[in-house]
């Protein structure tokens, strides 16, 4: 069936290609937006507005409520700049331009700190620096259209995050964001500006990655991904926070996309709810691609036969005001899998009289909903308010199955359900040109319920609540345009136990020239622990309700260097000390900084805040943004990942892979009214740490042998991506194509090291091979 749809995917592509050459008319589109101020987000009357194609330039004026249009824009790449006397002028190179959508821009124009009758030309805005200006180190905002370019991303974004400096990825099956040798737990995923759970199908309470991501590329705008010693506005993290946005839907014309492919079956749709007040809708919703084979009739090949099963809706209303803005938001992920052993006469398992397999059946539902009203009131002050309601639910039963009789020899069960009601208030002024002000404050209520059986013995059962309040206040001050600071502080208090932290951070960054600067941030940053292991008991008794937070003081210094118009060098020097981490005292080698990576979690040990660690390292990236028809991006990292548990020993930390190089490059060709890309990517790193496993083993308990903890390692991890898309223009609709090899060179790539109790060795089992995949999109 695979080969039938890539031949199927093939075909279409050279169809498309063929119809170039019978295709003549130039096809035109709209460009539209809105220019506001980028504090108070105030409309801008009166910005210019040029847009330039070839040798062709178009012009508009925006007008009383920042609108404006642009007309009959030729399909295909564009240069857009918007400018207005006083604020630093805004620059959108190569915008790509569809003929079944519309191009709908927002533009926040930053003011400048000279006085108007000073103002001079100004550069460009940077497309390397963030879009949250309190972020001076460890920051990148992530284009969506540029990132969606990354082969063997799958249009998820934690997969095109995992090709920036200091993010590893050595796992094809999960797109957990591993930072600096942090564990990947300690990320925050924001959505909007609100806190949210983890965005991803078959993902697990206290953890932030699963197999195929929630969110999909095309609903997003540009965003913001921060590595490290990230502003006072965030909180509850240690190793990095990705700050996603979803953009408004088109709130002048209905729109709509279909698309099938490796993700899923998709349909979206948008549009205008009012034209008068300016209201739009967003809404996409997704099918796993192959249970939609599978009740075809199509047999499909898997791990026991298990099938992936899942369905996601994100969905986004915005409503302009008068003085502000009102949105809602609503994201929606259910998934199941069912998995069982192979113990046929036809099964390629070794199995032996009395081993045993796991007959596993899971099923998740996560909900997402939130309402935001900004309120302005006046050019330099508006009031955020965030409200907010969560849920997850988990189902596990795992039933062990013993060979040959498949007699049920064991079980384990498990029901965790989380509800959250979160809310946040933000204000945010600007006094002057100089100097922006922020500060919020919030509460998080968390209702817990976990239920966790294993062989007849309880180890969760318990139902209650947990309150986190925080607040935080941070001000950015430039002395010129060339030089400023950052200076903040979050707080936060678990009403759970009382523990608390009050954390200050700082920033400075100066342009050295206007080709080079020079940046350095710092500061303490905390996270709770998951909710599961508060609530562990033994004999009825919960033990570790008294843990405290897991602590982490962090200093960045980077330098960034332009090397040309759109290329640029940038090295960060980074250090965290790491403290009051959980250890657990029954196996003093382990430690809470090695958890978090897996399908399957497990929480259930007694912990006391006696571990440390620390990872240090050097990144750096080298980037040419796309123009002149190519673009590249080669990023490295150098770190060292440690930890010391219950016994005061140092170790490498499961995710010390030590080393991390991504090459991607990429080249597009204009063919009539048409796009055809190559894109290709190359990644190489050091291999996981794992615990070794003993000769003996005791039934459903693995026997890891601890005197050797983390000093192996698994082979490097290699691999090569192509991808290739063809994006047609027609009258009135836009049809995409891609073709995608994952492991062009079918590197045996190695997911885990396992004991085959059958052959009584130790064997490696393999992530995935040579793996052609395919889909269409279509826009109207």
């Amino acid at each position: 069936m695979k080969c039938f749809l890539n031949k199927l995917f093939l075909t279409a592509i050279l169809f498309s290609l063929l119809s170039v050459s019978v295709t003549a008319q130039k096809y035109v589109q709209t460009i539209r937006g809105t220019v506001f101020e980028k504090n108070a987000r105030e409309s801008l009357p009166g910005a210019n507005i040029v847009v330039q194609a070839g040798e062709k330039q178009w012009g508009a004026v925006s007008d009383e409520k920042g609108e404006f249009v642009v007309e009959n824009v030729p399909v295909g790449r564009c240069h857009v700049r918007v400018s207005m006397i006083g604020f630093t002028p805004y620059v959108s190179n190569n915008l790509l331009v569809y003929s079944g959508k519309e191009t709908v821009l927002e533009v926040a124009l930053e003011e400048n700190i000279q006085e108007l009758d000073e103002v001079t030309v100004t550069p460009e805005i940077d497309k390397e620096q963030p879009l949250n200006r309190f972020a001076v180190v460890s920051a990148r905002m992530l284009s969506s259209e540029e990132a969606d370019r990354y082969a063997g991303s799958w249009s998820d974004p934690a997969r095109m995050v995992a090709n920036l400096a200091g993010v590893a990825a050595a796992n094809d099956s999960r797109n957990d964001i591993i930072i600096r040798g942090n564990s990947p737990t300690g990320l925050l995923w924001r959505l909007d500006g609100f806190d949210i759970p983890n965005p991803n199908h078959f993902g697990a309470l206290g953890g932030t990655g699963g197999p195929i991501g929630m969110l999909n590329n095309n609903q997003l705008a540009n965003s913001d991904f921060y590595s490290g010693a990230f502003p006072a506005e965030f909180g509850n993290a240690t190793s990095g926070v990705f700050d996603m946005q979803l953009r408004n839907g088109n709130n002048r014309k209905h729109e709509f996309l279909a698309s099938m492919g490796f993700n899923g079956a998709e349909l979206g749709a948008e549009g205008p709810l009012s034209k008068k007040t300016g209201a739009s809708y967003m809404i996409n919703g997704r099918y796993s691609f192959l249970e939609i084979l599978e009740a075809m009739g199509v047999q499909i090949a898997g791990a026991g036969g298990a099938v992936p099963k899942y369905q996601d809706l994100c969905a986004k209303i915005n409503l302009p005001l008068r003085r502000g803005n009102l949105s809602l938001i609503t994201l929606l992920g259910a998934n199941r899998i069912h998995q069982q052993p192979d113990m046929s006469d036809e099964s390629p398992t070794d199995w032996a009289p009395g081993d045993q397999g796991a007959d596993v059946t899971t099923r998740n539902r996560q909900l997402f909903t939130g309402v935001n009203h900004t309120h302005r009131f006046n050019t330099t002050t508006r009031l955020e308010n965030r409200l907010s309601y969560q849920y997850f639910g988990q189902n596990l039963r795992q039933t062990m199955l013993a060979y040959p009789t498949q007699e049920n020899v064991g079980e384990i069960t498990g029901e965790t359900t989380e509800g959250q009601l979160n809310y946040n208030a933000s204000l945010h002024h600007r006094a002057g040109s100089r100097s922006s002000l922020q500060a919020g404050a919030g509460a998080n209520l968390y209702m817990t319920g976990l239920k966790n059986v294993h062989r007849g013995t309880t180890l969760h059962d318990y139902d209650g609540q947990s309150v986190l309040l925080k607040a935080y206040a941070q001000w950015q001050y430039r002395f010129s345009d060339v030089l400023g600071m950052t200076p903040g502080v979050y707080g936060q208090l678990y009403t759970l136990n009382s523990d608390y932290s009050v954390e200050p951070r700082i920033g400075f960054k100066w342009d050295l020239s206007p080709a080079s600067s020079l940046s350095w941030g710092g500061g303490l940053f905390s996270q709770l622990q998951p909710r599961q292991v508060y609530f562990y008991e033994e004999n009825g008794v919960v033990k570790n309700k008294n843990l405290e937070m897991s602590k982490s003081a962090q200093i960045v210094l980077g330098y960034n260097q332009k090397l040309g118009k759109g290329m640029h060098l940038k090295t960060e020097l980074y250090y965290q000390h790491l403290y009051n981490i959980p250890v657990i005292p029954d196996t003093p080698e382990e430690s809470i900084l090695n958890f978090g990576d897996d399908f399957y979690n497990s929480w259930d040990y007694i912990f006391v805040n006696e571990g440390t660690g620390r990872n240090y390292g050097i990144e750096m990236t080298l980037e040419k943004f796309f123009s002149r028809h190519y673009y590249f991006l080669l990023t490295a990292s150098l770190y060292d990942s440690k930890y010391r548990g219950y016994d005061r020993v140092e170790r490498n930390s499961k995710f010390a892979g030590n080393y991390a190089v991504n090459a991607l490059a990429g080249y597009e060709w204009n063919v009539r009214s048409h796009l055809l890309s190559v894109n290709l990517k190359g990644a190489c790193m050091g291999g996981k740490r794992f615990l070794p496993m003993t000769m003996e083993h005791e039934g459903l308990d693995v026997i890891y042998d601890y005197t050797q903890a983390y000093r192996q390692h698994l082979p490097a991890y290699f691999r090569v991506d192509l991808n290739v898309n063809m994006k047609c223009n027609y009258k009135r609709f836009s049809l995409e194509w891609y073709f995608e090899v994952n492991n062009l060179t079918n590197h045996q790539n190695v997911w885990m090291k396992y004991y085959n109790a059958g052959r009584q060795k130790e064997e490696f089992v393999y992530q995935y091979g040579f793996m052609p995949i395919g889909g269409c999109r279509i826009y109207f």
